[in-house]
């Protein structure tokens, strides 16, 4: 595995590609779900990841007029390079749906939570490894919401069980 050295202008960058991402998977998805309770919740997701996309780069925007920025330690490197391999450079959404892993709605419902949860990692690290007190506020938020993501996603796989 190729190790990245992250900074926050580094884990913003990364951060706003998983969410822009997140909401053409959720576009498609509505593809797959047609109408009902998982249409409306993959509508709500994607427009909450286009707004977290859009967080994520306000906050880049902002980080680039700032000077030289401190990289992270080499363990927080590994870990962020690891799950950015999993999260941004995989097969991706395209190459699932080509290849008809997504046929259901809850082969949908599978992969959003995985990715999801590959997601929330990735924020959780950058929370701790930030010192940018404005960019923690903000990932406390986007934390809860995908954890909220999380928790709607789990709760329709129970019901289509």
């Amino acid at each position: 595995m190729v190790v990245h050295e992250f900074s926050d202008r580094e884990a913003l960058r990364i951060a706003a590609e998983i969410e822009r991402k997140g909401e053409r998977f959720y576009r498609m998805a509505m593809g797959v779900t047609r109408g009902g309770k998982a249409h409306t919740l993959m509508e709500m997701l994607r427009a909450q990841e286009e707004a977290h996309a859009a967080r994520f780069e306000q906050m880049l925007s902002e980080i680039e007029d700032e000077g030289e920025e401190e990289s992270y330690d080499a363990e927080a490197n590994a870990f962020l390079s690891a799950v950015a391999a999993e999260v941004v450079f995989p097969g991706g959404v395209l190459a699932s749906l080509m290849n008809r892993r997504l046929e259901t709605v809850r082969d949908v419902l599978l992969y959003a939570i995985g990715s999801e949860k590959d997601s929330l990692l990735f924020y959780m690290e950058m929370l701790l490894k930030t010192r940018n007190e404005g960019y923690k506020r903000t990932l406390e938020g986007i934390i809860e919401e995908e954890k909220k993501h999380l928790s709607d996603l789990q709760q329709l796989l129970e019901a289509t069980a």
